[in-house]
């Protein structure tokens, strides 16, 4: 492959990525104003499974650790999270509630409804995809 055939290709997945970046974000931001949430908060709800440090959600958010903080406050004002004692008391944990959960189980359904991904792609392509992006993340 020639250097420019090299360039070329590099532009068109800068591209493509960027637009499939971009589209999953206006998806999140759709679903967010639907259900009345801060996109901030489905974001964090989404990346939250089991209790975790709140660097571990920091880390999943891609984010500065002195956001999480502030996120993790509304969250628990809005009754979404609990704070709980880690395994060295320095750490605090970040547990969804019962209506945490709720209500990510909500907004999870609701994605993987519009999702472009799981409406478009063959349960085979979506499996790759993932291997792909698992790869280049």
């Amino acid at each position: 492959m020639s250097e420019q055939d090299a360039l070329s290709e590099a532009r068109v997945l800068s591209y493509l990525l960027v637009a499939s970046s971009d589209k999953a974000k206006d998806l999140f931001a759709t679903i967010a104003n639907e259900m009345d949430i801060p996109v901030s908060v489905t974001r964090a709800l989404c990346a939250m499974e089991g209790p975790a440090p709140m660097s571990e959600l920091a880390s999943r958010l891609r984010c500065d650790k002195s956001y999480i903080t502030p996120l993790a406050d509304q969250l628990e004002e809005m009754s979404l999270v609990k704070r709980v004692p880690g395994p060295d008391r320095r750490v605090k944990m970040l547990e969804l509630t019962p209506q945490g959960i709720e209500l990510r189980n909500r907004l999870e359904a609701r994605i993987a409804e519009l999702s472009p991904a799981m409406n478009s792609l063959t349960e085979s392509e979506r499996s790759v995809l993932k291997t792909l992006l698992e790869k280049i993340s």
